[in-house]
Protein backbone atom coordinates (compact mmCIF):
# COMPACT_ATOMS: atom_id res chain seq x y z
CA UNK A 1 0.00 0.00 0.00
CA UNK A 2 2.24 3.14 -1.23
CA UNK A 3 -0.29 5.74 0.70
CA UNK A 4 0.67 3.62 3.49
CA UNK A 5 3.95 6.01 4.55
CA UNK A 6 1.79 9.07 3.66
CA UNK A 7 -1.08 8.20 6.02
CA UNK A 8 1.57 7.61 8.78
CA UNK A 9 2.32 11.09 9.03
CA UNK A 10 -1.37 12.25 9.71
CA UNK A 11 -2.26 12.21 13.07
CA UNK A 12 0.24 15.15 14.44
CA UNK A 13 -0.78 17.39 11.20
CA UNK A 14 -4.10 16.40 11.53
CA UNK A 15 -4.61 17.51 14.44
CA UNK A 16 -2.95 20.62 13.97
CA UNK A 17 -5.36 21.26 11.01
CA UNK A 18 -8.32 20.92 13.33
CA UNK A 19 -7.12 22.61 15.98
CA UNK A 20 -6.31 26.06 13.88
CA UNK A 21 -10.02 26.24 13.55
CA UNK A 22 -11.69 25.26 16.76
CA UNK A 23 -11.77 26.79 20.02
CA UNK A 24 -8.57 26.95 22.11
CA UNK A 25 -10.39 26.06 24.96
CA UNK A 26 -9.08 22.94 25.91
CA UNK A 27 -6.13 21.41 23.84
CA UNK A 28 -6.16 18.07 25.72
CA UNK A 29 -9.93 18.03 24.49
CA UNK A 30 -9.20 19.12 20.92
CA UNK A 31 -6.56 16.22 20.48
CA UNK A 32 -8.81 13.29 21.30
CA UNK A 33 -11.56 14.94 19.03
CA UNK A 34 -9.80 15.46 16.32
CA UNK A 35 -9.00 11.25 16.23
CA UNK A 36 -12.36 10.25 14.53
CA UNK A 37 -10.99 13.16 11.80
CA UNK A 38 -7.91 11.77 11.36
CA UNK A 39 -9.30 7.95 11.31
CA UNK A 40 -11.89 9.35 8.39
CA UNK A 41 -9.26 11.58 6.56
CA UNK A 42 -7.13 8.38 6.55
CA UNK A 43 -10.03 5.67 5.08
CA UNK A 44 -11.23 8.40 2.13
CA UNK A 45 -7.61 8.16 1.03
CA UNK A 46 -7.67 4.09 1.33
CA UNK A 47 -10.96 3.74 -0.43
CA UNK A 48 -9.04 6.24 -2.86
CA UNK A 49 -6.52 3.95 -3.37
CA UNK A 50 -8.48 0.72 -3.62
CA UNK A 51 -10.37 2.20 -6.15
CA UNK A 52 -6.80 2.79 -7.87
CA UNK A 53 -7.80 6.51 -8.60
CA UNK A 54 -5.27 8.73 -6.79
CA UNK A 55 -2.37 10.08 -8.59
CA UNK A 56 0.87 9.26 -8.36
CA UNK A 57 2.10 9.19 -5.18
CA UNK A 58 4.52 12.19 -4.20
CA UNK A 59 3.22 14.13 -7.21
CA UNK A 60 2.11 17.64 -6.34
CA UNK A 61 -1.31 16.28 -7.34
CA UNK A 62 -1.25 13.59 -5.11
CA UNK A 63 -0.16 16.41 -2.25
CA UNK A 64 -2.86 18.49 -3.15
CA UNK A 65 -5.36 15.71 -2.69
CA UNK A 66 -4.18 14.35 0.53
CA UNK A 67 -4.17 18.29 1.70
CA UNK A 68 -7.79 18.37 0.65
CA UNK A 69 -9.15 15.52 2.14
CA UNK A 70 -7.79 17.21 5.17
CA UNK A 71 -8.95 20.54 4.97
CA UNK A 72 -12.16 19.94 2.90
CA UNK A 73 -13.62 17.45 5.97
CA UNK A 74 -12.09 20.46 8.37
CA UNK A 75 -13.67 23.26 6.41
CA UNK A 76 -17.22 21.62 6.27
CA UNK A 77 -17.24 20.07 9.53
CA UNK A 78 -15.98 23.34 12.02
CA UNK A 79 -16.48 26.03 9.65
CA UNK A 80 -19.50 28.81 10.57
CA UNK A 81 -19.28 30.26 6.84
CA UNK A 82 -22.96 30.81 5.88
CA UNK A 83 -22.15 30.08 2.35
CA UNK A 84 -19.76 26.92 2.99
CA UNK A 85 -22.43 25.76 5.39
CA UNK A 86 -25.81 26.01 3.32
CA UNK A 87 -24.00 24.54 0.80
CA UNK A 88 -23.54 21.20 2.85
CA UNK A 89 -27.38 21.21 4.05
CA UNK A 90 -28.71 21.59 0.48
CA UNK A 91 -26.65 18.42 -0.89
CA UNK A 92 -27.22 16.31 1.91
CA UNK A 93 -31.06 17.58 2.28
CA UNK A 94 -30.88 16.60 -1.86
CA UNK A 95 -29.52 13.23 -1.53
CA UNK A 96 -30.97 12.09 2.03
CA UNK A 97 -34.00 14.38 2.67
CA UNK A 98 -35.45 13.81 6.07
CA UNK A 99 -32.17 12.24 7.74
CA UNK A 100 -30.31 15.52 7.06
CA UNK A 101 -29.72 16.30 10.11
CA UNK A 102 -28.83 13.35 11.50
CA UNK A 103 -26.15 12.91 8.43
CA UNK A 104 -25.14 16.27 9.22
CA UNK A 105 -24.16 15.71 12.85
CA UNK A 106 -22.99 12.01 12.83
CA UNK A 107 -19.97 13.79 10.12
CA UNK A 108 -19.34 16.96 12.01
CA UNK A 109 -18.51 14.17 15.01
CA UNK A 110 -16.69 11.47 13.73
CA UNK A 111 -15.57 13.22 10.47
CA UNK A 112 -16.01 11.95 6.93
CA UNK A 113 -18.79 9.66 6.24
CA UNK A 114 -19.69 7.96 2.94
CA UNK A 115 -23.03 9.43 2.86
CA UNK A 116 -21.43 13.14 3.77
CA UNK A 117 -18.79 12.22 1.15
CA UNK A 118 -21.38 10.65 -1.87
CA UNK A 119 -23.99 14.04 -1.12
CA UNK A 120 -21.62 16.16 -1.81
CA UNK A 121 -20.02 14.69 -5.03
CA UNK A 122 -23.76 14.57 -6.11
CA UNK A 123 -24.09 18.14 -5.15
CA UNK A 124 -24.79 21.01 -8.18
CA UNK A 125 -21.84 23.18 -7.50
CA UNK A 126 -23.62 26.71 -7.46
CA UNK A 127 -23.92 28.18 -11.03
CA UNK A 128 -24.79 32.30 -10.46
CA UNK A 129 -21.48 34.07 -9.82
CA UNK A 130 -22.88 35.11 -6.49
CA UNK A 131 -23.51 31.80 -5.13
CA UNK A 132 -19.74 30.54 -5.95
CA UNK A 133 -18.14 33.63 -4.24
CA UNK A 134 -20.29 32.44 -1.16
CA UNK A 135 -18.68 28.78 -1.27
CA UNK A 136 -14.82 30.49 -2.42
CA UNK A 137 -15.19 32.63 0.62
CA UNK A 138 -15.72 30.01 2.93
CA UNK A 139 -13.33 27.37 1.69
CA UNK A 140 -10.26 30.26 1.03
CA UNK A 141 -10.59 30.09 5.01
CA UNK A 142 -8.91 27.28 4.99
CA UNK A 143 -6.60 27.35 2.11
CA UNK A 144 -8.89 25.78 -0.47
CA UNK A 145 -10.17 26.53 -3.71
CA UNK A 146 -13.45 25.54 -5.73
CA UNK A 147 -11.38 23.30 -7.79
CA UNK A 148 -9.94 21.71 -5.22
CA UNK A 149 -13.43 20.47 -3.94
CA UNK A 150 -14.54 19.55 -7.13
CA UNK A 151 -11.65 17.52 -7.87
CA UNK A 152 -11.46 16.06 -4.52
CA UNK A 153 -15.69 15.35 -5.49
CA UNK A 154 -14.35 14.14 -9.23
CA UNK A 155 -12.24 11.14 -7.48
CA UNK A 156 -14.85 9.93 -4.87
CA UNK A 157 -17.40 9.63 -8.35
CA UNK A 158 -14.27 8.20 -9.91
CA UNK A 159 -13.99 5.68 -6.77
CA UNK A 160 -17.70 5.01 -7.06
CA UNK A 161 -17.64 3.90 -10.83
CA UNK A 162 -14.58 1.82 -10.09
CA UNK A 163 -15.52 0.13 -6.91
CA UNK A 164 -18.81 -0.69 -8.64
CA UNK A 165 -17.21 -2.42 -11.54
CA UNK A 166 -15.50 -4.64 -9.23
CA UNK A 167 -18.91 -4.97 -7.39
CA UNK A 168 -17.98 -3.00 -4.82
CA UNK A 169 -19.79 -0.15 -2.99
CA UNK A 170 -18.45 3.11 -2.25
CA UNK A 171 -20.04 3.06 1.45
CA UNK A 172 -19.30 -0.52 1.87
CA UNK A 173 -15.15 -0.14 1.08
CA UNK A 174 -15.10 3.05 3.08
CA UNK A 175 -17.16 1.62 5.86
CA UNK A 176 -14.17 -1.55 5.86
CA UNK A 177 -11.48 1.17 5.74
CA UNK A 178 -13.09 3.37 8.24
CA UNK A 179 -13.51 0.76 10.69
CA UNK A 180 -9.90 -0.33 10.31
CA UNK A 181 -8.88 2.96 11.16
CA UNK A 182 -7.86 5.38 14.82
CA UNK A 183 -11.25 6.69 15.90
CA UNK A 184 -13.16 4.50 14.72
CA UNK A 185 -15.63 3.53 17.81
CA UNK A 186 -17.11 0.64 16.62
CA UNK A 187 -18.67 2.40 13.13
Amino acid sequence: MAVSLVLLSFPTEQASAFAEHQSPAIPTQQAKRASPYVGSAMAVLATLEQAQVLPPEGSREADRIIQSVIQLQSAFATSTDGGLQDFAHRAVTAKHGENTSTVLERFRSSGWTADMLEALADADLPTTVEERQQLTTGLRQFNLSVDDFTRLMQLVKDSRSALAARGNTFEEIYTSRRNAMPGAGGR
